[in-house]
């Protein structure tokens, strides 16, 4: 007595089915998507403001400037004038070196420097005689012109620009396949396929033949007719089924 059994084999990746007798089309009953969830990360940056502390002021050009314009000062005039003149050089001379050692000053304000220095300048004229109180004169017009700038000069924290940066996660689904439900011979199927199929699919059928022998010695041609014959059952009961 024969028995046949029937193996059916999707073919969808090959045109080539292996092992199969023939290649036939399936109806596709469903096709459901199959969701993945991936990250792609992304940077995300914004500007913001932020206030930096001010720069300390350099004083040492400020006092150099100062001695030098102080002994150039000295060299005019004599008694209280010479002391005038002395206090006027230094006063200038600080001013000039403090410009000098600290760039960007443009704006700065320079009536404090002078009347800070003025100041500073008489009460050193009140120390000591002859050379001694115009060096005395130089320090306190120096010191006064120093201290007037920065009083009337505050030092205040900038204003500055900065980027920030920083690297989230982007998180979105993305079809990775599908499946596939199909019909053949009677049958539903399930499968997954990379991409959507259509209305229909092909399938590789593998005809399992177990019988006495005979199949076995027949020849090639012969066995094809058989799978022929039996491709034209499958699809008649498939419709069968169908219907």
């Amino acid at each position: 007595m024969n028995k046949r059994s029937l193996v059916v084999v999707m073919a969808v990746f090959s045109p080539v089915v292996w092992a199969a007798d023939f290649v036939d089309t399936a109806r596709v009953v469903s096709s459901t998507p199959i969701y993945e969830r991936v990250s792609e990360p992304k940077q995300e940056c914004w500007t913001e403001t932020i206030n930096t502390p001010a720069q300390e002021r350099s004083m040492g050009g400020a006092v150099v400037g100062g001695v030098a314009g102080g002994l150039l000062g000295s060299q005019v005039g004599g008694g209280s004038g010479n002391t005038a003149a002395t206090a006027a050089g230094a006063i200038a001379g600080t001013m000039v070196g403090d410009s000098v050692s600290n760039p960007g000053s443009a704006n700065r304000s320079s009536g404090g420097a002078i009347i800070g220095g003025v100041a500073g300048g008489l009460l050193g004229s009140q120390v000591g005689s002859g050379s001694g109180r115009n060096a005395a004169t130089a320090a306190g017009a120096i010191l006064g012109t120093i201290v007037g700038d920065r009083v009337a000069n505050p030092a205040a924290p900038q204003a500055q620009q900065v980027q920030r940066c920083r690297q989230v996660e982007n998180y979105h689904e993305v079809i990775s396949g599908y499946n596939v439900v199909y019909r053949y011979n009677g049958r539903e199927v399930t499968t997954r396929l990379p991409y959507q199929p259509g209305a229909t699919i092909q399938v590789g059928v593998n005809l399992n033949v177990l019988d006495d022998g005979s199949a076995r010695d027949a020849g090639s041609q012969g066995y094809r007719g058989r799978s022929e014959d039996r491709r034209r059952d499958y699809r008649q009961e498939d419709r069968r089924g169908e219907d």
